[in-house]
């Protein structure tokens, strides 16, 4: 039976559950079509093309990825606390998405490239208003001594956890080690990495301005 007044979210929605169900690569018109209960003019009425639907899902998936911890400002967790905890719930999301996902991305025409990489340009956009927001909240945070504004060191932050992401390094430890020196007086001790504070709070600076 045909149903009547299926919407662009609600057929977003179904073709992300398929996804998650059967792989990306599985998707198809017909598929979407059949398990909304409506004819296959009416998706591509919504979405004129395949990649303009499966740009859509995988705009979601990212947005499911970032916005569960991004948005959160929790009382009393100190950035460089968080910013190891997003790097945690990212790599986490990202193991499945290359598993199965990217090779499927990369097949894109031309213009679903560009479109998913607009979509992906905002989702970083809103990344970065997320880490500018927990860096407000945190009292503790000095950001004067690191020697850069806010917005810079924020831009940083974002550029190293997509480097390390991108890389599949498995953790941030000298990333979160660097904020602790460079924004507390008392940084909180990080395994791992054994640098001295102002030495610390010195490279920070300068790691900033190098992506500038």
């Amino acid at each position: 039976m045909v149903r009547r007044g299926v919407d662009r979210a609600t057929i977003t929605q179904t073709a992300y559950a398929l996804a998650e169900k059967r792989g990306l690569a599985a998707l198809d018109i017909r598929g979407v079509a059949e398990a909304c209960g409506v004819s296959v003019g009416t998706i591509y009425n919504c979405f004129p093309t395949k990649d303009d639907l499966m740009v859509e899902v995988i705009g979601t998936f990212w947005g499911n990825v970032f916005q569960e911890d991004l948005c959160r400002v929790v009382p009393g967790e100190r950035f460089d606390a968080f910013v190891v905890r997003l790097h945690s719930a990212l790599t986490s999301g990202l193991a499945a998405f290359r598993s199965d996902w990217l090779p499927q991305i990369s097949a894109l025409s031309m213009q679903g490239r560009d479109a998913g990489k607009l979509r992906e340009t905002e989702l970083f956009n809103h990344m970065r208003a997320g880490l500018q927001a927990v860096l407000a909240a945190d009292p503790d945070a000095d950001v004067a001594r690191a020697g850069v504004s806010a917005e810079e060191l924020v831009a940083f932050v974002l550029d190293s956890l997509i480097h390390t992401l991108s890389a599949g390094e498995g953790d941030c430890r000298v990333l979160a080690h660097l904020l602790s020196a460079a924004l507390y007086e008392a940084p909180a001790h990080t395994e791992g990495a054994h640098v001295a504070p102002e030495q610390q709070s010195e490279s920070t600076a300068r790691a900033v301005k190098e992506v500038e």
